[in-house]
């Protein structure tokens, strides 16, 4: 064996030693390799397959991915030929790389990844945005801090229609954003640190994040989510964008955009229209009360009983902004399920109800008027009940007389005890994993500047209050301190609202 091989498999060292003592071999070892580099260039050029092949990336982790640096900023590996090899190395690195190593070379783990999903076209899109979503989760499989990869990905992901490769890694929650010194004293590799206290730009695992990209990453969710028809997922994603902090009196583009989204998809969502939750700053109400009241219109006139308003309303935001924002196809599809929403809510008044009077009782907003025939309301009931958006059951009695729906108690009212007792234990196991963020969370409050003052300021006028015998009128945290600042994002590494 080749002496200079034994450098690039030096490292991990055996088990046994403590965090500390890891990260330091790590820094050690990086240097080694880094030198060896330097020192035999034209061997690492001339004879990577064999290198790469001997190193084991799942185990040889950082030497693995200073070899993939090196080659990466190589004049003699920008041939075709090379070109596909230094892929196939790169997929099977991504694939397997050990996250406690990369932990202690953030810098180049990040670089090599933006390789991967970059213009330079190393992998076409869709094995990009699938390699770059495993790398995310494996560096962090709770998926729980977003990351400056993480809005180049699901820019990359939407814009080339490959949605689905994205969703294993933008359905998971965001709990965190990354700030400059939230690292602990603790060694990186320690692997019992929350993730923002490894992945943050100090590590170079994610570049700075400014509000504007926060904005912009959550409205692409909702948007691929719409694209899946992922109703829930996607009025969540774009209600976070509507109830962002912002400064006083502000509220950007992107946000009443999202808000006009929000309308529509929570009538696809719930049949009714949504509701402003009240962290939502009273600056952007405001803002939307006016920029958005077209679509608000249009959504209250979808709780009528005929469609003569709905349509209305539909023709005016048609002829004046759907087409503007990108909202044609999917405020049609609102049309489509008015008459859906007609039916699921007469189980409100109905336990059964026959097929001829659904048909006297609801109208499709498409055409203005009742389906045509028996038939066709058959025909969308089945197809309603196969979609889960019915709970019911169509009963054709065997004496000839007119058939009629049944509607069903939901999921939840028909469950077994031993489908209860597993759903229970399944909200207990969701609330134990909250643990350890609730327990991170409370540390970043502690030390966080603007957190403290308002407690302060609200135990103050609280105190106050008492004194003079009035009953406290309170504040949000958002109304007295905590705005969103351009340069300095103050949510960073807190939990994301």
């Amino acid at each position: 064996m080749d002496t200079r091989l034994t450098v690039l498999t030096a490292f991990p060292p055996a088990a046994g030693i403590d965090n500390e003592e890891y990260y330091q071999n790590s820094q050690q070892h990086a240097k080694r390799v880094r030198e060896l580099i330097r020192d035999n260039a034209q061997w690492i050029r001339e004879s990577a397959d064999d290198i790469l092949k001997h190193v084991n990336p799942a185990v040889y982790s950082l030497s693995y991915l200073m070899i993939l640096e090196y080659l990466l900023q190589s004049p003699g590996w920008t041939s075709q030929q090379a070109h596909e090899s230094l892929a196939s190395y790169m997929a099977q690195f991504f694939l397997q790389f050990d996250a406690r190593q990369i932990r202690c070379k953030g810098s180049t783990w990040s670089d090599v990844l933006k390789e991967a999903y970059n213009e330079r076209g190393l992998f076409p899109a869709s094995v990009a945005v699938e390699l770059g979503t495993t790398a995310l989760l494996r560096l962090d499989p709770s998926g729980s801090i977003i990351t400056s990869h993480h809005c180049s990905l699901v820019e990359l992901a939407y814009n080339t229609g490959n949605v689905g490769a994205i969703l294993p890694l933008i359905e998971k929650p965001i709990i965190y954003m990354p700030a400059k010194g939230m690292s602990t004293a603790q060694p990186l590799c320690d692997m019992s640190l929350p993730p923002p206290a490894y992945i943050n730009p100090d590590s170079q695992l994610t570049d700075a994040l400014t509000s504007a990209a926060v904005l912009q990453y959550d409205f692409l969710c909702g948007l691929c989510f719409i694209e899946r028809r992922m109703w829930q997922q996607a009025f969540d994603a774009f209600e976070r964008c509507v109830t962002y902090p912002t400064r006083d009196g502000g509220c950007s583009k992107i946000m009443t955009e999202a808000y006009n989204k929000w309308i529509l998809v929570g009538l696809l969502l719930t049949g009714k229209p949504p509701t402003l939750p009240e962290t939502t700053s009273q600056a952007a109400k405001k803002i939307f009360a006016t920029q958005g009241k077209p679509y608000k219109l249009f959504a209250q006139a979808f709780k009528s009983e005929t469609t003569g308003d709905l349509v209305r309303e539909f023709e005016v935001i048609n002829s004046e902004l759907l087409p503007n924002e990108g909202n044609v196809e999917l405020a049609k599809l609102v049309l489509a399920h008015y008459q859906r929403w007609q039916i699921i809510n007469l189980r409100n008044i109905y336990t059964n109800i026959s097929l001829e009077k659904i048909q006297e009782r609801t109208q499709s907003a498409e055409t203005g008027a009742p389906l045509p025939t028996v038939e066709a309301v058959d025909q969308l009931v089945q197809s309603m009940i196969a979609d889960g958006s019915l709970q019911g059951a169509i009963e054709r009695p065997k004496d000839g007389s007119p058939a009629y729906l049944t509607f069903l108690s939901s999921p939840a009212q028909g469950m077994s005890e031993v489908e209860f007792s597993a759903q229970v234990n399944k909200v207990m196991q969701g609330i134990k994993a909250l643990e350890p963020i609730i327990e991170a969370t409370n540390k970043r409050l502690a030390s966080n500047r603007e957190y403290i003052s308002h407690t302060v300021k609200r135990q103050f006028d609280a105190a106050r209050e008492h004194k003079l015998g009035l009953q406290s009128t309170g504040g949000g945290f958002e109304e007295s301190s905590f705005h969103i600042e351009e340069e300095e994002d103050l949510m960073s590494g807190l939990p994301a609202h």
